[in-house]
């Protein structure tokens, strides 16, 4: 069996919720660190966010934390979460983009 990569998953649901402009506006939420021309490294993003943010139609701020079928949540990506959950944002951690596209239906049917 052939296991999908996570970036394969990242871009399945950036895809299938894009053509989903009724439910939801989503866009890849890189995080990490290069270095600039002078060799000085530039950091960004947010650590534990989210591959996926975006509003849902009603306002609210969406984050998709995207897994393979064996991955496992940090320990930043859980506080990122919480906080997410804490101001009322809604946060989903989704293995494939048929499981994206059901829980932001969902959320939007709450």
């Amino acid at each position: 069996m052939s296991l999908k990569r996570e970036i394969e998953i990242v871009n399945e649901v950036l895809q299938i919720l894009g053509q989903r402009p009724e439910l939801c506006r989503v866009w890849r939420q890189n995080t990490g660190c290069l270095l600039d021309t002078l060799g000085r490294p530039v950091r960004f993003g947010v650590n534990g966010a989210g591959d996926i943010s975006g509003l849902l139609v009603d306002g609210r701020r969406l984050e998709i934390e995207v897994k393979t079928e064996t991955g496992k949540q940090s320990d930043e990506q859980k506080n990122f979460e919480a906080m997410i959950r804490r101001f009322g944002g809604v946060y989903l951690l989704v293995r494939s983009a048929e499981e994206a596209l059901r829980m932001v239906t969902k959320e939007i049917k709450k």
